[in-house]
């Protein structure tokens, strides 16, 4: 009996390697996305410049910032970075898309909520015993 516990936790031990393996290949591919989006930001400056698309600029920018918190969310393993990246796609589409006065308060809503997830539902110490 005790062998085959000592099978069940190598198996389990390398799907575990096999996953981080995975989330670091995602985030080296989030990465190069990021360097590639930012090369276009001067591009982007211009053409708001020229055309008056400031819709279109901080949807990109925001596009960066949620690209930039998912990054930290995959390294960092804790309960913050879920919710910063829960709170910045929220704003975003609240401040991008023109939505109806009942979507926004729904937005309003999911925010409020957010925050007060990460206000009284979890303590961030937690995360940082759990780390080492």
């Amino acid at each position: 009996m005790k062998h085959l516990g000592k099978k069940n936790s190598d198996v389990q031990n390398f799907i575990f390697s096999t996953a981080m393996l995975l989330e670091l290949l995602v985030a080296l591919i989030v990465i190069i996305a990021l360097i590639i989006m930012f090369a276009h930001v001067p591009v982007d400056l211009q053409v708001l410049v020229s055309s008056g698309e400031f819709n279109q600029f901080l949807k990109k920018m925001f596009d960066l910032i949620i690209g930039i918190e998912l990054l930290k969310m995959l390294c960092r393993h804790d309960l913050d970075s879920i919710v910063e990246v829960l709170l910045f796609s929220v704003a975003r589409e609240m401040i991008i898309e023109h939505m109806p006065i009942y979507l926004e308060l729904v937005g309003i809503i999911a925010i409020a909520i957010l925050f007060l997830v990460r206000k009284y539902l979890f303590v961030s110490a937690l995360d940082k015993i759990e780390e080492k």
